[in-house]
């Protein structure tokens, strides 16, 4: 009886061993031999950082490549570090008092990923609120005209004071295009009047040319 509780203790502990040798040789082979010795791979993509946390503070930011760091508690941040497109359809208003309605598109991209991760819980709900604080901004000092004559110096000055707002969460404004401007309300009415004034006129001295010939 003593040999067969022998036997069996001695076939558990040849098993137990083949199972731990198994599983060291399994993380070798899957993780390198850095692992064994409490060390993770982390594999950061050219178009994207990590942030590392441990202790739930900020210990560095890890670029494009292949990193070893040191296995327990920890939390990893990925952030996208591609540019973003956002189009825009917003109301707003000129500094001579008419309601406008804008289209415009708006390229950004994050610059500091650790103040876009921690600054704000959503970084892009974030951005899409102050670019939009920014134009209204920038409407409320430019005229009906000038806003609607001249997109090229509308869009540059919000691209700089965009990317001057967006410093704070670790992103910059890289391009603003201003599509569209259209006046609504009785303002619009009222151009489409003088529009159509202008083409009966325009018909009129046409005719009246056709007749005199």
């Amino acid at each position: 009886m003593g040999e067969t509780l022998g036997s069996i203790a001695f076939a558990l502990i040849v098993i137990a061993v083949i199972a731990g040798a198994w599983a060291w040789i399994s993380t070798l082979l899957r993780k390198g031999f850095m692992a064994l010795v409490g060390f993770d791979r982390i594999t950061v993509h050219e178009f994207e950082n990590v942030l590392l946390y441990r202790g739930g503070r900020f210990e560095k930011a890890l670029g494009p490549g292949r990193h070893r760091i040191p296995a327990g508690s920890r939390q990893l941040a990925r952030i996208d570090m591609r540019p973003e497109v956002f189009k825009f359809t917003q109301g707003t208003v000129s500094a001579d008092r008419f309601a406008l309605n804008l289209v415009y598109v708006v390229r950004t991209q994050i610059v500091d990923p650790r103040a876009s991760f921690e600054s704000t819980q959503n970084y892009r709900n974030e951005v899409c609120m102050r670019l939009q604080s920014v134009v209204k901004a920038m409407c409320s000092r430019k005229s009906r005209l000038d806003i609607q004559m001249d997109h090229q110096t509308f869009g540059n000055n919000v691209q700089k004071a965009a990317s001057q707002v967006f410093r704070s969460i670790g992103c910059e404004c890289l391009t603003f295009e201003l599509m569209q401007v259209d006046v609504v309300g009785l303002a619009a009415e009222l151009d489409n009047r003088r529009m159509e004034a202008a083409a009966q006129a325009q018909d009129k001295g046409e005719k009246g040319a056709f007749a005199a010939m």
